[in-house]
């Protein structure tokens, strides 16, 4: 690595092959640490958002809930994968015409305006 920095202050870094594959390792696994961490949180803003937008009741809810969480646990499982690929989710909607990336540009990041 070699650290760029202006007298005392470092200011960036530049990583080789290596280094970087190792940062973008422990990255991906402290992402599906923090996941695993607000999973309920998660779980719950999409349960929550099904009840009010589409008037999901709490039997529909239940057999979504179960079925969504087989496919969360593979995205935690994704991020502790050696893959740059995206993630199988997003390529399965793209192939039904479902651009998720391009609703999340338009709702500016994930925040709807």
């Amino acid at each position: 690595m070699i650290v760029k920095k202006t007298g005392k202050r470092i200011f960036g870094a530049e990583l080789n092959a290596q280094e970087k594959k190792a940062l973008r390792i422990e990255l991906d696994r402290q992402i599906a640490e923090f996941d695993r961490r607000n999973q309920i949180n998660v779980e719950a803003c999409i349960l929550w958002a099904l009840h009010e937008l589409l008037g999901f009741g709490p039997k529909r809810l239940r057999r979504f809930y179960f079925g969504f969480v087989k496919y969360y646990s593979a995205l935690l499982e994704y991020y502790d994968m050696d893959d740059d690929n995206a993630f199988l989710a997003l390529r399965a909607l793209h192939a039904h015409g479902i651009d998720v990336e391009a609703w999340h540009k338009e709702t500016e990041g994930g925040h709807a305006t």
